[in-house]
């Protein structure tokens, strides 16, 4: 598969654009979002704004990412973040995925997790997420100039395995 365009630091795609290509590779026959509570819906959406902006790829990896990101990038409180995780159909993914497999993954992901920490406490102010739709028609290189974020070039996508509430794969 091509590379995704969000995934471009420079990338002139809008925030929107960025999100639809995001969907557009998570297209799978176990999308989970269907039948996500409704509850959750807003929070997966601007998860999804979370991970284009930051350029998160749609792997396990990414989705770790994008939480690390969400924590250090985004006003997002970690109160919203708990509660979030706490709720059974975060649970219920993260029971299929595996407790050890994930934690294998965020072990694997140490020195990204370290970059990005590091990446984050040199922005020049975090992200309001929870107000991600002022921001859909803006060019991604302009957010990710104004908010200073900095994110590596990256290849590919590299695989899928979904957002966590996104879609739902077995490993």
């Amino acid at each position: 598969m091509a590379a995704l365009q969000y995934l471009n630091p420079q990338s002139t795609q809008t925030l929107r654009q960025g999100i639809y290509e995001f969907h557009q590779a998570e297209v799978t026959e176990n999308d989970a979002s269907n039948t996500v509570a409704p509850e959750l819906l807003a929070d997966i959406d601007m998860h999804d704004a979370i991970h284009v902006l930051f350029g998160c790829p749609t792997h396990l990896d990414g989705e770790i990412l994008a939480h690390v990101w969400t924590a250090l990038g985004t006003t997002v409180s970690l109160q919203a973040m708990h509660r979030v995780n706490r709720h059974q159909d975060h649970r219920s993914v993260l029971a299929e995925i595996g407790h050890r497999h994930l934690l294998k993954t965020w072990l694997k992901s140490i020195p990204q997790i370290l970059m990005n920490v590091l990446q984050a406490l040199r922005m020049k102010r975090r992200w309001p997420a929870e107000n991600y739709a002022a921001y859909l028609d803006q060019r991604l290189c302009d957010l990710r100039h104004e908010f200073k974020i900095h994110i590596p070039p990256q290849s590919s996508h590299g695989g899928r395995a979904g957002a966590a509430l996104r879609s739902v794969h077995s490993f």
